[in-house]
């Protein structure tokens, strides 16, 4: 596997501009960075552990460095926006209102990486507070939904037993561990205090105790940051709620429940195996879709389709809900493959089988069932549409409001499904494409004239011909087969692997020796909240070595990876 997915040969080469790459770029940019304008040429890649030469396909090459040669480091971790969401509504009920909050900072492309060095302003604890306060209000505005979120409900400001069990539990869950004995106090205090004020009462004290939870830092904050196990040789280890919370974050993108945190608290997370047995029962629950839909948002960019703004003279079909439909097919396609097929992730690529509402059905010329309800289907063998980018979602979030985008679609498959960095434009080019001297010219035509400058052609040689394979498919993924009255080519090729359309790129991708190891990469980097580094290469190769003899198989893939000792220690090689 390190022969494919580290193979080397540094680019060393300059783009002359990101033609239609836009603020933001693909999945794998940091927020703000746009194209990638904080990457270096001949750095590691976008995973930290792909290849930044172009041998991606065959495989071959020296072996690159995998990531920055630092020795990872243990981190506290804001919680993300889908994770405190996820988590207030575990905690009080799915009815929850969840206000506005502090956004994500994407760090190679992950929330979750984001979170280990993001700063939580003024305004950020503003916001906090407020969508606390909401939440508290909201379960007791009701005695059915206060019963159900507490374990006990004072009825007077006496009744401090009660206060401390409904709070004890709540906290524990809150803060991923159990409070100590003066962090109860301290909010038994503030119920009982606020209930003996003029017009007080044990609801109003109690409300303000939980909302005080929901802001506090033991909540907004991830504390995994181990000790030294002498059973261990001294390793930096998580303790067992420590491991509690990186399954709970990893698997299920939300707090522990009762039962993980009861097995914390029996120690049982102190062992491979005893991590293993809790993540196969975790795996088949129903939360776990949740936390794949998270990181497929994250990985697959859904950033883009949400910024996507269509011209709606140009693409009038195109609604809010198609928008929304889009994002949920995507997630429900992953999720299906990962939990009830059970089959090789890889197939994704390629396949034929999606989930579609009666609007996206419209869009992709499926047949419309009479309701809005999602279903799965076959595409007929013979569309042209095929695999994850044949999707509305990734169609439409990386095109431009007036036209498709290949060079964006085809950074996208470089960075994200192949972990190849394409370098920044060098300063002082311009970045757009220049306006066409033939108003009826094809996009094809328009960069393969661009490509003709010598400072161009290298990175748009990577990015171009696989965006030309998309070219069927326009600024809103819907099939088309003429460009200005001209016929589509939709040609292009892999380095060395040549395709006509989509959905024989899709197949090309599939068997491209770097498409495992670099979504292993991507997994990896998620779970741990952090880029890969040096320190990570064996575990990155134990781990593709085990995904391609499971068959590719991302419900085996994450068990591995969270019962690794990667996973249970800070340092996922010393000995």
């Amino acid at each position: 596997m390190r022969g494919a997915l580290f193979a080397a040969g540094a680019l060393g080469l300059a783009c002359t501009g990101n033609v239609g790459i836009g603020s933001g770029g693909g999945a794998g940019g940091t927020a703000g960075a746009g194209n990638g304008s904080g990457a270096t040429a001949g750095s590691p890649t976008t995973g930290g552990m792909g290849t930044s030469g172009t041998g991606t396909s065959g495989g071959s090459g020296s072996s690159s460095s995998a990531g920055p040669n630092v020795e990872p480091v243990a981190h506290m971790h804001r919680i993300t926006a889908s994770q405190y969401a996820n988590s207030v509504r575990d905690l009080l009920g799915s009815g929850a209102p969840i206000g506005p909050l502090d956004p994500d900072q994407l760090t190679d492309g992950f929330a979750s990486i984001g979170s280990s060095s993001i700063v939580s302003s003024s305004s950020a604890a503003g916001l906090y507070e407020a969508a606390a306060n909401a939440a508290a209000s909201w379960v007791f505005a009701d005695p059915t939904r206060a019963t159900a979120a507490l374990a006990c409900v004072p009825t007077t400001a006496t009744d401090t037993t009660c206060a401390s069990q409904a709070i004890s539990a709540l906290g524990r869950r809150a803060y991923r561990r159990p409070l100590t004995t003066d962090e109860t106090n301290r909010l038994v205090t503030l119920a009982t205090t606020l209930a003996g004020q003029s017009g007080g009462t044990i609801t109003i004290g109690m409300q303000y105790a939980v909302s005080a939870i929901l802001q506090s830092p033991n909540f907004l904050y991830r504390v995994e940051l181990g000790a030294p196990s002498a059973a261990d040789g001294g390793r930096t280890k998580y303790n067992s709620y420590e491991m509690a919370s990186r399954l709970a974050s990893t698997l299920w993108n939300t707090v522990p429940d009762t039962m993980l945190l009861d097995a914390a608290g029996k120690d049982s997370l102190s062992t491979a195996d005893g991590v293993k047995a809790q993540a196969q029962q975790m795996m088949a629950d129903p939360h776990a879709q949740r936390g794949i839909a998270a990181f497929v948002d994250d990985l697959y960019a859904m950033q883009n389709l949400h910024n996507a703004q269509p011209d709606p003279t140009l693409f009038p079909t195109f609604t809010e809900t198609l928008r929304s439909a889009m994002q949920t097919e995507l997630e429900m396609r992953v999720t299906d493959m990962v939990f009830t097929t059970r089959g090789d992730y890889l197939s994704l690529l390629d396949n034929k089988t999606t989930f579609v509402n009666d609007e996206l059905a419209t869009l992709y010329g499926l047949p419309t069932a009479g309701g809005t309800a999602f279903r799965k289907v076959t595409i007929p063998a013979d569309s042209p549409r095929a695999g994850i980018l044949g999707t509305g979602a990734l169609l439409a979030g990386l095109a431009l409001p007036e036209r498709t985008g290949p060079t964006k679609r085809g950074k996208f498959i470089r960075e994200t499904l192949l972990c190849q960095l394409i370098p920044p434009p060098p300063s002082g080019v311009v970045p757009n494409l220049p306006p066409p001297t033939d108003p009826t010219e094809t996009m094809r035509a328009r960069l393969t004239a661009h490509r003709a400058a010598p400072t161009c052609a290298p990175c748009h040689a990577l990015m171009d011909p696989l965006g030309f394979g998309m070219e069927n498919f326009d600024a809103i993924g819907k099939y088309r087969t003429l460009e200005n009255a001209h016929t589509i080519d939709a040609t292009g090729n892999l380095d060395a692997a040549t395709f006509d359309g989509l959905a024989q790129m899709g197949t090309v991708l599939r068997n491209a020796a770097v498409s495992g190891p670099c979504f292993v990469s991507k997994v990896y980097m998620n779970a741990q909240s952090r880029e890969a580094v040096q320190a990570d290469a064996t575990i990155l190769d134990t781990l593709a070595s085990g995904f391609a003899a499971s068959g590719n198989k991302a419900d085996q893939l994450l068990l591995s990876l969270v019962s690794s000792d990667a996973f249970r220690f800070v340092e996922p090689n010393k000995p």
